[in-house]
């Protein structure tokens, strides 16, 4: 009986090694440093971005494992298509930096832009597209599902 609760002691000992150190290996840091200051940049872009009032929507045909290229359309305060404008994108996994990607979308006119971008697996994925026009700068941020 006593090898019984011996051997039990040995395994939770081992779960809670494991436990530790799988936790050790894949920490990323520290989410957020400030959060009050994080919180304050949060919202003069919110008002920024309100006061631009561009509006962005992702292709849900680009939503699946393998299908690039990512398009995307960028519009105005009024639903125009926005001219003159820059976008980059970025995808990454909630949580993980390792599957982080990084494009700049080409303008294929109309206020619609494609970025050499795919999906490797399916799952949860964040995707922030940073438009830019003249001197004006919005990041759009998304967490979309993509399926196989």
């Amino acid at each position: 009986m006593r090898w019984i609760l011996g051997l039990l002691v040995a395994a939770v000992a081992a779960v809670i090694v494991a436990t530790i150190w799988v936790g050790a290996r894949t920490f990323e840091g520290t989410v957020v440093a400030d959060p009050y200051d994080a919180a304050v940049k949060f919202d003069q872009a919110r008002h920024h971005a309100a006061s631009l009032g561009w509006t962005m929507s992702l292709d849900a045909g680009a939503l699946r494992v393998a299908a690039p290229p990512l398009r995307f359309g960028v519009a105005d305060r009024t639903g125009a298509p926005l001219a003159g404008a820059g976008a980059r994108v970025r995808v990454s996994r909630p949580g993980t930096a390792w599957q982080d990607r990084t494009a700049t979308a080409r303008d294929e006119g109309g206020g619609r832009f494609a970025a050499d971008l795919s999906f490797p697996e399916p799952g949860l994925w964040d995707v922030e597209v940073v438009v830019t026009r003249g001197s004006d700068r919005l990041s759009f941020e998304r967490r979309v599902q993509v399926e196989r």
